[in-house]
């Protein structure tokens, strides 16, 4: 999640125009450029992350063997490689140095994320590698080039393998079933796309990761029985499309999942059409001040029941605002444990060089997100009340069994029979297939 300038929430996106190191039989050009990149980096974090301590870590010592290693190193990639790995040793979701990019990207043409403690493909391109490799929506992911896919890594992993050190091969060992693991090879479609450089972008870095165009439609539908939904993929941009027709809504479901945060205003807003008097959700603490973030009440503004569905992506924004409603009891959280990666941060937009600019990127966590009691959500996430993760099967139809209980769970609140009507069945599955065919529609080539 992020607030409006300076401070900002999510991980900003720096797409840039130029590579280090065009030439790549010339690296001592690279490694000149790669150690100045380091002293930048390095200085900012000591100067800027909301700790002062750098988490009790020997940052000097540690600056200084990213710099051996950058002697040593035989490829960009492995400089590039040493920084962020500098940088990694935070441990901090918002703080991530952006190297300068190739415009080349490889493409694999498969979606995984955490389901649970399983890493499971969610979506497949199916003119991709892994489509015609027979990989299947549902399979579950055991390792990646020899590295076992977990929860709290894959994002990390992919990031390497997509973007830090991109490779042209992925060796994929995955499950389907009770058969035994399989592995297949993967070699990508390189995509030489237009890259944009744009440091004030809204889009947030694990997008970086994504090979699917981002989902940015607000689904909404009214059930029978007064059952209000509306899916909100993104906290990012101006204000959202909160549907009047919810006014006389006898429950209420707010979908977050996939969404990667954004900025605190829109958070403020959402929170608004939800709470009949003016507060606080949590303050930012940083080295020299406390800000904090407030809400005041919006119309059309709702006192019904609310069910709010979340996922291992859930993040940031759409993890403060899923926590704040738990926290009053006024709403239950449905699904997967949300991603953990709230912090406030601010992006600095660097560069080196005078005749031939080169862009990189570096944001830091400069404040933490506490809430009025001193939770913190940061590595923890939120825990929902009912635990819902689909299955292999499930996700391979298309079915949605989390949207399904969220509906029976809404209708018992508003004093409905629990079981479904067919009717209520029929659009269901008519707005869920929207959806999927929404999300298939980001695959292109």
């Amino acid at each position: 999640m992020r607030r409006r300038s300076p401070l900002r929430f999510a991980i900003l996106v720096c797409i840039l125009l130029s590579s280090v190191g065009a030439d790549a039989d010339d690296l001592r050009l690279d490694r000149e450029n790669m150690r100045n990149i380091l002293n930048i980096v390095a200085k900012d974090i000591e100067k800027n992350y909301h700790d002062a301590t750098l988490g009790g870590l020997d940052w000097k010592a540690l600056t200084e063997e990213a710099r051996k290693k950058i002697e040593d190193a035989k490829s960009v990639s492995a400089m590039v490689t040493a920084i962020f790995s500098l940088v990694d040793k935070l441990h901090d979701s918002h703080t991530v140095f952006l190297a300068p990019q190739r415009v080349a990207r490889p493409r694999f043409g498969f979606e995984a994320k955490p389901f649970g403690d399983e890493i499971r493909i969610y979506s497949l391109n199916p003119k991709g590698a892994a489509a015609a490799a027979g990989l299947k929506i549902g399979d579950r992911i055991v390792q990646i080039n020899g590295f076992s896919a977990e929860r709290n890594s894959f994002d990390l992993m992919m990031l390497y393998y997509r973007v830090l050190h991109p490779v042209l091969r992925l060796q994929v060992v995955y499950a389907r079933g009770d058969s035994p693991p399989q592995t297949v090879l993967l070699d990508a479609k390189v995509k030489q796309g237009t890259m944009v450089e744009d440091l004030t972008n809204d889009l947030n870095l694990w997008r970086l990761i994504a090979e699917a165009d981002e989902t940015t439609t607000y689904f909404t539908n009214a059930f029978d029985g007064g059952i209000a939904y509306m899916q909100v993929p993104t906290f990012s941009g101006g204000h959202l499309p909160m549907p009047h027709r919810f006014d006389s809504a006898k429950a209420v479901i707010i979908d977050l999942r996939g969404n990667l945060g954004g900025n605190t205003d829109v958070l403020a807003e959402l929170t608004g059409h939800f709470e009949a008097q003016p507060g606080t959700m949590a303050d930012i603490v940083t080295r020299k001040k406390t800000d904090s973030i407030k809400f005041k009440p919006q119309k059309p503004n709702f006192a019904a029941p609310m069910f709010i569905l979340v996922d291992s992506e859930s993040a940031s924004a759409a993890e403060m605002f899923a926590r704040h409603f738990q926290r009053g009891r006024r709403a239950t959280i449905i699904g997967d444990r949300t991603s953990g990666r709230v912090n406030a941060a601010q992006f600095f937009p660097e560069h080196i060089g005078t005749d031939r600019i080169i862009p990189f990127g570096l944001e830091i966590s400069v404040g933490r997100v506490v809430f009025p009691d001193g939770e913190q959500l940061e590595k923890r996430g939120v825990t929902p009340d009912v635990q819902c993760v689909p299955t292999a099967e499930q996700l391979s139809n298309g079915h949605d069994p989390c949207l399904a209980m969220a509906l029976t769970l809404a209708r018992k609140a508003a004093g409905l029979p629990e079981d479904l009507p067919d009717s209520t069945r029929k659009d269901l599955a008519a707005l869920v297939a929207s959806m999927n065919r929404e999300r298939e529609s980001g695959w292109k080539d």
